[in-house]
């Protein structure tokens, strides 16, 4: 799996120097998504410096003549967003442009042209769409992206753990996504919740790799952070502590998530290939990888669950790298996951 491991909402002006990406880095992200007040060209140059030492890559988000020329100008979009493209090029940690984040459908065609020059430009194009509670049917909502805009990738975001519970149409979204981005053949990218926020409540430990393990059995192959440092509060939403606290010192979330990324998530995805499929029994998720690989996840967050598959003999150690001998039964504990053959 070419599996992608991003950070959305880096350190602010003042926090991005090298040993800041080279923390990002050391959590096992490869990939920075920009915002935090990164929002003209000379903060974003310093900012794609600062990350190519730490040998990350950089989305750039936060261009402000991007996000004027998509939502606000009638123009064609392809000289201005050729030259955003050349002001980032020399740096070797440059990815790409994202264009727009949770368009609605009638922005749909403009966005196809945004896509469209950025690609002709030799750039990644990127946007990210609003999860189905915000959109009209879900499944047209994305099928049309997908059609229209022709993107490098399909990515969404919605953040399950709610203050008063849970979203249950989380997984329906996350299934949705998938399937139209096997059918147009891209790669399937989401978002992690890892803070609190108004009507969301911090997720545990367990909630982090639960929301990276029933991605893995839907067969993303981008995992994306929301957020890593923590917003301002003067940007409203209540944001709470994220994966860096808003003082700049690292939370507990980021051990979590750094040991969940390089102990778990990297040797793990190194090993899956050709997902084909999902299948949802009981309180199990099974992706199915190859002709033999199972990605076996616990689709609870709040407890263990007990697992019998046939012809199960082999579970994949990532401390070891190897195939160990197994039984067919077995537990996850909540969250958990387990790749079998």
């Amino acid at each position: 799996m070419n599996l992608t491991i991003a950070a959305f909402w880096p350190p602010p002006p003042h926090e991005t120097t090298a040993a800041r990406y080279r923390e990002i880095a050391d959590a096992g992200i490869d990939l920075v998504i920009t915002g935090n007040y990164l929002n003209d060209r000379v903060i974003l140059r310093h900012a794609l410096a600062c990350a190519e030492k730490a040998g990350l890559g950089v989305l750039v988000a936060s261009d402000p003549r991007v996000d004027v020329l998509m939502r606000d100008l009638d123009v064609d979009p392809a000289p201005l967003l050729a030259r955003v493209v050349d002001d980032y090029r020399p740096f070797r940690s440059f990815r790409g442009i994202s264009l727009m984040d949770e368009p609605h459908a009638e922005q749909f065609p403009r966005l196809a042209a945004g896509v469209a020059a950025v690609r002709a430009a030799g750039a990644f194009a990127y946007a990210n769409l609003f999860p189905s509670h915000a959109t009209g049917p879900y499944d047209a909502y994305v099928g049309e992206f997908a059609r229209i805009v022709r993107p490098d990738v399909l990515s969404f975001d919605r953040y399950p753990f709610l203050a008063d519970g849970f979203d249950d149409g989380y997984l329906a979204d996350l299934a949705t996504v998938r399937e139209h981005a096997r059918l147009a053949g891209l790669p399937a990218w989401m978002y992690v919740q890892t803070l609190a926020y108004d009507g969301h409540r911090e997720p545990s430990a367990a909630e982090l790799a639960w929301q990276v393990n029933t991605a893995l059995a839907h067969g993303y192959t981008g995992i994306q952070y929301f957020t890593y440092w923590t917003p301002d509060p003067a940007r409203g939403e209540g944001f709470q502590p994220a994966l860096i606290g808003g003082d700049g010192r690292p939370t507990e979330r980021y051990g979590v998530v750094r040991d969940l990324n390089t102990r778990w998530l990297r040797p793990v995805a190194a090993e899956l290939s050709g997902w084909t499929s999902v299948e949802h029994a009981g309180d199990v998720l099974v992706g199915h990888y190859g002709e033999r690989l199972r990605f076996v996840c616990n689709a609870r967050f709040d407890g263990p669950v007990e697992v019998t598959l046939d012809g199960v003999t082999e579970a994949f150690d990532p401390a070891t790298g190897s195939y160990e001998p197994c039984g067919t039964a077995f537990t996850l504990p909540p969250g958990g996951a387990r790749l079998v053959r």
